[in-house]
């Protein structure tokens, strides 16, 4: 029993084999001709059609003005006005060529066009496989399908899935964007493109460079990966990063990996960089979000905080958890910080709660300090011009030896307001208001921790500014 079930299993594998075979070398037939002739002396098995030719292979159709057909090998070359169709969705068209039966290939050349339900390829060269429904080609194509067109060297197209495997100078246009790249994969009903090197996409809003990524034209959504570059072409915002999510029409991004958003001021730059830095474009507006690990740069300032928010139609920054500035020589700390531009020229900065002012005398170990509710530093030209001190303001200033430059004793003040007045950046005067109480005492007979006020903090600005300028300058050139 079981050897006459063996050998039943074994008839059924080579009857299905056979019927393989048998089906995919189907005849081609010639259902026309005006002239069919021989020469033997030239070819004993090729058949000459002339004149209207039609021809039958499987479920597809081939007409041209002239062929030689070779039935033996069950293979057919045309010539002139070759049309080639399979129902009403595939239609091929070109001026040569050579069809296989058996392998069910059409080789076409010169002028070619293929059409696939909505899509038509023009080229000079086309390789269709009917099995597998593939197209392959190696020369400069276009190709067009609904409102969109697109481009490549080289590619192949998959009718099952409707999808492109685009090679070499890739170029996809919509109505909405367009991306170039060297390699993309695209699905032409989705209007999804998964690119490989060099991806570019552009609209009249942005200018988009990546390394690699997918880019959904559909729903305006996008993913880029490695050495990314996003322009905004209304205000020049740059945004550089290693991940970058796009959302929302393509109007909202996430980016991580050390981003570093430049947001263009009058005559300055301001840098920003974070973990995690979050754009958004609204009607006439921009917004974004940096957090955490925060620090920010321009030519004048250096800062940091835990997270940050500016919003371009009020020209206002907002700078929460333990926001630092170091502006000059001067440190400015505060539990919150709001900066106001006005045509992107810096207008002033307001150090709210618990806010505090500290500089280095000179190269020795004490500080010149202030401190208060709140402060508010007002610019000129982008530079620290004065500092008005509201609530509960005190001071402690350091007067220095004329002939040794140590210092000597310490001036305190306690005062509700004062006002601090800066010159080449340095302070120049300092006024007291409401009914200062000041004390002039000596060094030598304070203890140290009468050298500093209550809320005094220093924070050394060099990990921040070696953070941002490795960012500016080292991993940011592309």
């Amino acid at each position: 029993m079981n050897r006459h079930f063996t050998h039943t299993i074994f008839l059924l594998l080579i009857l299905s084999l056979t019927g393989n075979v048998l089906k995919s070398q189907t005849q081609i037939e010639i259902v026309n001709a005006d002239e069919i002739y021989f020469n033997k002396k030239i070819s004993a098995e090729r058949q000459v059609l002339i004149g209207q030719v039609k021809a039958k292979h499987e479920n597809r159709f081939l007409t041209c003005d002239s062929a030689y057909f070779y039935s033996n090998d069950n293979r057919i070359e045309a010539f002139s006005n070759i049309h080639i169709w399979e129902g009403d969705r595939l239609n091929l068209y070109g001026e040569y060529l050579s069809y296989q039966g058996n392998e069910q290939v059409a080789e076409i050349q010169n002028n070619v066009q293929f059409q696939h339900n909505q899509m038509q390829l023009t080229t000079n060269q086309l390789e269709y496989q009917f099995e597998t429904q593939k197209g392959i080609y190696e020369n400069k194509a276009l190709i067009t399908e609904k409102e969109k067109s697109l481009e490549s060297n080289a590619g192949i197209y998959y009718a099952i899935d409707e999808k492109f495997d685009f090679y070499g100078q890739v170029v996809i246009e919509n109505l909405k964007n367009k991306l170039y790249a060297d390699t993309v994969y695209y699905w032409l009903n989705k209007e999804y493109a998964v690119f490989n090197s060099n991806g570019i996409i552009q609209n009249g809003e942005y200018h988009v460079q990546a390394k690699q990524g997918w880019l959904d034209q559909k729903k305006g959504e996008a993913f880029l990966n490695g050495q990314i570059k996003i322009t905004d072409l209304e205000n020049f915002y740059v945004l550089r990063a290693d991940t970058t999510s796009l959302t929302q029409k393509m109007n909202r991004s996430v980016s991580y990996g050390t981003p570093l958003l430049s947001i263009p001021l009058s005559g300055d730059t301001l840098y920003l960089t974070a973990d995690t830095l979050v754009q958004e474009k609204l009607i006439n507006q921009h917004h974004v979000k940096a957090y955490p690990k925060v620090t920010f740069k321009t030519s004048e300032i250096l800062g940091s905080c835990d997270s940050m928010s500016f919003n371009s139609g009020e020209e206002h920054i907002y700078m929460h958890k333990k926001p630092v500035v170091w502006v000059n020589d001067f440190q400015l700390t505060a539990d919150t910080l709001s900066m106001q531009l006005l045509d992107n020229v810096l207008q002033w900065a307001l150090f709210d709660q618990n806010a505090f002012i500290a500089s280095k005398v000179d190269s020795t170990p004490t500080f010149n300090q202030i401190g208060g509710e709140h402060m508010k530093a007002y610019f000129l030209d982008n530079e620290l011009t004065n500092i008005a001190v509201n609530g509960n303001g005190e001071s402690i200033y350091f007067i220095t030896d004329e002939e040794n430059k140590k210092p000597k004793s310490i001036n305190k003040i306690i005062c509700s307001n004062m006002n601090i007045l800066i010159k080449e950046r340095s302070i120049e005067q300092i006024k007291f208001y409401k009914k200062p109480k000041a004390v002039l005492l000596p060094i030598d007979q304070l203890d140290t921790s009468d050298l500093l006020l209550k809320k005094f903090k220093w924070i050394e600005s060099n990990g921040d500014q070696n953070k941002i300028k490795t960012i500016i300058g080292g991993n940011r050139t592309f």
